[in-house]
């Protein structure tokens, strides 16, 4: 697979102003930027799907702009460390992405990893509790990572190393994503009120169908036990996972059929590439019950592939950004640079690429000149990046920069994320909010927000 490396910072810049690209003139007088030589530079991994049809260019575009931005702000400041960023494509295949994270670890000896679903989570974070796998430990950040197996110190998987890998003992993975427990109950609530509507209430036993791929296995075990919390009467859920690709569309005659009977929903719960062929053999077999979708389907890319057919479709998922200054900050820079809206969870790539950076100016000590960062620094800093006492950190240029004057000074920041900006709790978890959207003519129209944290786990709408 041919290694693909960015490279961003002073010699990038001065290879641009070459070329004729116009600078802020802020940067112009900056101080003078350290010579190559005297450069301290931090190599960041990202797995992340490249190619695929499970993928958009948006994710990796997102990192990049993370980069260049960091960059320019370290130069402003006039620091010495400097970040590059190498991909490794996971063609959303585990075994790819495990074989690429062992590359980015051994072999471009990265120091720190981002990574994207969990499957792809599992098996990167697999390298830091897999004994023979004789590779440094690394911190992961994770943006489309909603497996419930994550941080929970009771699963069970027949291969130790996931095992491991999940439960993260030693707090390697930092999710810049939701769990997916908090999903099983906003999909509980549309799927309920879809197949209640035009109903006064549903008589009988509720039947909820559950379509889903392996990628959502923790999803489809999670639905069972959110249900009886959210709704009282007798009901039954009949899962059927997907055999292949190929056969989705045959797959379908066994899910609308269901084992027990007909269901009254049902629930898609699916990777990209499946949840599109999902829906779209769906519509084309005229099939008349009601669905819901998982965060997966929520991709103007999708919506291109499979045009009017999609219109209708309800689903939750996470916003496209959060609804603050710094999710506005994010989506402005992101327009600047590529001349479009970025897909959902582009900002969830951002902060992956962001949260590792910084934690790497935190951690590189006092003083003009900060020590060589090692993999154990950053994931020391990674908690030290929301100091509820420190200044807060939006993701622009201008506060990059303020960031790295703070640490070079021993001061505390506080990043607002542009995906989420709340901070990690004690394992690695943030807790987003979901938002119940509808497909309406070509466009993904978002409804009400659900609070999902740990004090509100069944997701109550926000007021």
């Amino acid at each position: 697979m041919r290694n693909v490396l960015r490279r961003y910072g002073t010699a990038a810049a001065a290879l641009l102003c070459g070329m004729g690209v116009a600078f802020n003139a802020a940067a112009a007088t900056a101080p003078k930027p350290p010579a190559a030589s005297e450069r301290s530079v931090v190599r960041i991994g990202a797995l992340v799907d490249l190619t695929s049809s499970s993928t958009s260019p948006d994710f990796r575009g997102a990192i990049e702009l993370a980069a260049k931005q960091m960059n320019q702000a370290l130069a402003r400041a006039g620091s010495p460390l400097g970040f590059e960023i190498a991909f490794g494509d996971t063609v959303s295949d585990p075994a790819k992405t495990l074989a690429e994270a062992q590359r980015l670890v051994g072999t471009e000896h990265v120091q720190a990893l981002i990574s994207d679903s969990s499957g792809d989570t599992a098996k990167a974070n697999g390298l830091n509790y897999d004994p023979a796998a004789g590779l440094t430990k690394v911190p992961v950040t994770c943006f489309q990572c909603s497996s419930s197996f994550f941080h929970d110190p009771t699963v069970v998987e027949k291969d130790p190393v996931t095992q491991a890998a999940e439960r993260d003992a030693d707090h390697w993975l930092f999710r810049v994503f939701y769990n997916a427990r908090y999903e099983a109950a906003v999909i509980v609530r549309l799927a309920v009120e879809k197949a209640n509507a035009g109903k006064a209430a549903h008589t009988g036993t509720l039947r909820i169908g559950i379509f889903a791929d392996d990628g959502h296995r923790s999803l489809a075990e999670q639905i069972p036990h959110v249900l009886p919390e959210l709704y009282k009467g007798p009901a039954a859920v009949d899962v059927h996972y997907v055999t292949t690709t190929e056969k989705i569309g045959a797959d379908w005659a066994d899910v609308v059929k269901g084992k027990d009977g007909a269901p009254d929903v049902v629930i898609v719960a699916m990777l990209p590439g499946h949840s599109t062929e999902a829906i779209r053999t769906y519509r084309a077999a005229g099939y008349k019950l009601p669905i819901v979708s998982n965060n997966s389907f929520r991709r103007d890319y999708i919506l291109q592939q499979i045009g009017p057919a999609a219109n209708g479709l309800d689903g939750s998922s996470v916003t496209t950004a959060d609804k603050s200054k710094s999710g506005a900050a994010f989506v402005h820079a992101f327009r600047a640079a590529y001349g479009h809206a970025p897909e959902v969870t582009s900002s969830g790539a951002y902060d992956a690429a962001t949260t590792l950076m910084l934690a790497a100016v935190v951690a590189s000590g006092e003083g003009p000149q900060p020590h060589a960062v090692t993999a154990a620094d950053i994931h020391r800093g990674l908690t030290q990046i929301n100091e509820k006492q420190g200044r807060v950190i939006l993701p622009t240029v201008a506060d990059f920069t303020a960031a790295v004057r703070l640490a070079r000074t021993g001061k505390p920041i506080n990043y607002q994320g542009a995906y989420d900006a709340t901070g990690w709790d004690a394992v690695g978890d943030i807790f987003p909010p979901l938002v119940h959207w509808t497909v309406v003519q070509g466009h993904f129209v978002e409804h009400e927000l659900y609070d999902c944290t740990p004090q509100h786990p069944l997701c109550p709408p926000v007021k």
